[in-house]
């Protein structure tokens, strides 16, 4: 008798486990569904810078530098466009992104690069960003900001602030790869914004 009543008293157990799970289960689906209708019916958005920010681009430029193609030249920004396969993703910042993308935020990618030779590496980040736009410089990124409903911006230069600012957009500050050869524009903290901690790696 005792025997039966322990295999019940198991049973019982073991089916209020997975009855408590369930109900957690449905209530993150529940919620998660109200955050989706609401971010999607706002058509809000979230933006990113790209080099030092989504990646580690670094490698990249040293590539097209190495070349022997004049810098800063169309021919020089098509070997930087088209080597992506260099640059290593920022894994927190990147999961960030993602998680926004999930919960129904448009992702936007906002270069200061020129395009040329861009297509490839849209079409590369097509699944995590409904938008990339090559600003061309960081002063044109508040111009891009203002189009959308974009409620945060990330980026790693003094510059991203200043634009997201500029747009009246909640800013966060990414820190750099220590390895990153571009150290000017970038005095983490210095204009009061929030830094997010260990997105430099």
């Amino acid at each position: 008798m005792s025997l039966v009543k322990t295999v019940v008293n198991d049973v019982k157990n073991k089916a209020d486990k997975a009855w408590s799970f369930t109900k957690k289960l449905v209530v993150a689906g529940g919620v998660w569904g109200l955050v989706f209708s609401l971010v999607t019916i706002g058509r809000l958005g979230v933006a990113f810078d790209y080099d030092d920010t989504l990646v580690f681009s670094t490698p990249a430029f040293q590539k097209a530098f190495s070349s022997g193609i004049q810098p800063y030249s169309p021919a020089f920004w098509e070997v930087v466009n088209n080597a992506y396969e260099l640059e290593e993703r920022k894994p927190l910042v990147w999961g960030l992104a993602w998680i926004f993308r999930v919960f129904g935020f448009k992702v936007a990618i906002l270069s200061t690069r020129p395009p040329h030779g861009g297509a490839a590496l849209k079409k590369e980040w097509r699944y995590l960003a409904t938008q990339f736009e090559f600003a061309g410089a960081s002063l044109n990124k508040h111009k891009l900001l203002k189009k959308g409903r974009f409620v945060l911006f990330f980026g790693d230069s003094d510059s991203d602030v200043s634009e997201g600012r500029r747009a009246k957009v909640l800013t966060f500050r990414i820190r750099r790869n220590p390895k990153s050869t571009y150290k000017e524009d970038y005095n983490p903290g210095s204009l009061g914004e929030v830094v997010l901690p260990f997105t430099e790696l």
